[in-house]
């Protein structure tokens, strides 16, 4: 376990040279496939998938892709923690009253969506929760990842122990289950990348550009991808999931969407009314969802959603509410753990 003292013994240097660089190298004690997650149910269109699809319960796959037209997937399942994993995450005078929250995470690559299911929250208790999601086809595209995460609550001061002490540090997953929809595929839908030539048309900023947010049309923003970057496009279309090209199209994704939502919440700032709190489109009230309680956690919804839409018209609050922004997106990631989870890859890929 990460919080046990290393023996210096020859099983340990083996386990350095080849083993998983995560928990010897983050800051933090972290339990990999520490999480039970297990999917009991998959309906399709209310129906029981019964002999449609390709489902492979070892490998934790499902393929719908030839199935035909339909509307909604629904996913229903467990996800458990055990004591053993919290005492391991978490110090003992948190034990009792442990702030964690549990989450199921949903990530789309094509579509740059990445949502969360919150399945518990603070004081965390070991034991079972039961979530139900549902998978709409016409917001989903592709590949779909479901993995789910432990995280720290609150924020502690730092001290002897090497626990996590900031508030949205992730301490924990599990194995994670792969839903395929259908053969990649690009354009229509908000936020489907659209791969263009940047230097056709002077609406697409300079060819050094990888990625470009379009919101021309505020009620459909629409994600561009830059064609003159041929080896970044294959990447971004890498459908693996293991290996070091995997981990390299996940942290690209991450610097593509840590950008795009910046601009988004900014958008959902500024279309917010300021009397009421009425965003201007249906997609801002998701972008809310995702990120209010991160961006003002004291205030309650209504209050919170009014001091978004005056921070951003206000020249000396614009600068605090920028810093807020940046560190709401920045807690939906985890660089420090995708960068060692890609180092990883290329050293056991050198063995």
């Amino acid at each position: 376990m990460a919080s046990q003292e290393h023996e210096t013994d020859e099983s340990e240097e083996s386990e350095v040279q080849t083993g998983s660089l995560v928990t010897q190298s983050l800051p933090h004690a972290y339990e990999q496939d520490a999480i039970g997650f297990e999917i009991e149910d998959f309906r399709l269109d209310g129906q029981s998938l019964g002999d449609r699809g390709e489902l492979d319960e070892e490998d934790r796959y499902l393929s719908i892709v030839d199935v035909g037209k339909w509307t909604s997937l629904e996913i229903r399942g467990t996800v458990e923690v055990e004591e053993q994993t919290v005492k391991e995450v978490f110090p003992p005078d948190e034990w009792k009253e442990t702030p964690g929250k549990l989450a199921l995470v949903k990530t789309n690559r094509l579509a740059i969506s990445r949502s969360r299911e919150l399945l518990a929250v603070p004081p965390l208790e070991e034991g079972s929760e039961s979530f139900e999601i549902e998978i709409t086809r016409e917001n989903h595209r592709g590949r779909i990842d479901l993995e789910p995460y432990l995280v720290r609550a609150t924020e502690r001061d730092p001290g002897a122990s090497n626990c996590a002490s900031k508030v949205g540090a992730r301490l924990a997953d599990g194995d994670m289950w792969t839903i395929r929809l259908d053969d990649p595929t690009y354009g229509g839908g908000l936020l489907m990348p659209s791969i263009e030539d940047f230097s056709s048309s002077e609406r697409y900023p300079g060819e050094q550009h990888i990625h470009y947010l379009s919101l021309d049309d505020p009620r459909n923003p629409q994600l561009y991808l830059n064609k003159e970057h041929p080896r970044v496009i294959k990447i971004l279309q890498n459908e693996g999931t293991t290996y070091g090209k995997a981990r390299l199209r996940d942290l690209l994704y991450d610097y593509i969407e840590h950008s795009v939502w910046k601009q988004l919440l900014i958008q959902t700032a500024r279309d917010t009314d300021t009397d009421t709190g009425e965003t201007s489109y249906d997609w801002q009230e998701d972008v809310l969802d995702i990120f209010l309680d991160n961006l003002y956690p004291h205030l309650e919804e209504e209050e919170a959603k009014l001091r978004l839409a005056t921070d951003v018209r206000s020249v000396e609050d614009l600068p605090t509410l920028m810093e807020r922004i940046e560190r709401a997106v920045h807690q939906k990631y985890d660089l420090p753990l995708d960068t060692t989870k890609l180092i990883e890859e290329g050293i056991q890929n050198d063995d």
